[in-house]
């Protein structure tokens, strides 16, 4: 039987195993559709997910006896215990990040997904989390809520009381209907109504790469509203103003990657305009992270 260690990347939408050697090799990684937020999926769903996930690592690399296992578990950590029959150690998402862009001392995370924070690590633990309140009560500069501006901003326009805006035609491409209303309304016609929303700001970002002034504001503010949670860590800390910044969550490293990025500039003249400059673009994913964490934490 295999010895190896696990390293783990969960989420809503999916969760990312990978084999780690005795050696701290990477030999498999594996991905499972499917949340396991305790908030967002029930118990049995994110029990089945990660046991879908350990039977694909296990066609991967055959049977193999777990030494221990780390990542980000959302919270789920008696769970994995259970599952993978081994200690286990949940690593909070910001030190994830850092670790993914190289850095394992203080830093502050900024992530957006389909919600969003700005998370300050201190000697390689997380300190703080500034934001990410969820969203009804927060999430600004998240995939959510770029989504859901897009798609009030379809509404205003198609009600006569909004600048006129491409968000409207895509709107009703992407929710086919009858009716402007039924378009709309066919956000909700699967549970992942918040996945739905945040899912618009692709959407929004087509308009923007064709001009449109109103889905150029969109990831404008949403930049500035994320840079406004990172200036916040470093003031409430008293961080050195030289204390490195990196990104993580899909929406910003998909933003980052982009030939003309929407987010990006705004977000680096926010902080540099504060005399913040250190700023560490990702190397790696969270993933590949969590396996150097037990390569350096746990294997040594």
């Amino acid at each position: 039987m295999y010895n190896i260690y696990i390293a783990a990347d969960g989420g809503g939408t999916k969760l990312e195993l990978a084999a780690v050697a005795g050696d701290g090799e990477v030999v498999a990684t594996v991905r499972q559709a499917g949340g396991i937020n305790p908030r967002t999926s029930d118990a049995d769903t994110v029990k089945k997910v990660i046991e879908e996930a350990k039977k694909k690592l296990t066609g991967t690399v055959g049977s193999f006896d777990a030494q221990f296992c780390a990542g980000y578990f959302m919270h789920n950590t008696e769970l994995f215990s259970h599952i993978f029959g081994c200690e286990t150690a949940e690593v909070d998402e910001g030190t994830l990040g850092l670790y993914a862009a190289g850095i394992y001392g203080d830093g502050v995370l900024i992530l957006s997904g389909t919600g969003a924070d700005a998370q300050i690590v201190r000697d390689g633990k997380a300190l703080d989390i500034i934001g990410g309140y969820g969203p009804m009560l927060g999430d600004e500069g998240s995939g959510f809520a770029i989504g859901r501006a897009a798609i009030k901003a379809a509404i205003a326009e198609y009600e006569g009381r909004g600048e006129k805006t491409l968000l409207t035609k895509y709107l009703c491409e992407k929710y086919p209907s009858d009716t402007f209303r039924g378009s709309v309304y066919g956000i909700y016609k699967t549970p992942q109504t918040q996945k739905n929303t945040a899912d618009f700001c692709y959407e929004c970002e087509k308009a923007a790469d064709e001009g449109d002034k109103i889905a150029v504001d969109i990831f404008r503010d949403a930049a500035y509203a994320l840079a406004a949670c990172a200036l916040a860590g470093y003031n409430k800390y008293g961080l050195d103003k030289n204390t490195p910044y990196t990104f993580s969550g899909g929406v910003i490293l998909h933003d980052i990657k982009r030939e003309k990025p929407l987010m990006l500039p705004y977000i680096t003249e926010y902080l540099s305009e504060r005399g913040i400059t250190n700023r560490v673009m990702p190397k790696t994913s969270p993933l590949l992270a969590a396996a150097e964490w037990i390569k350096r934490n746990v294997i040594k």
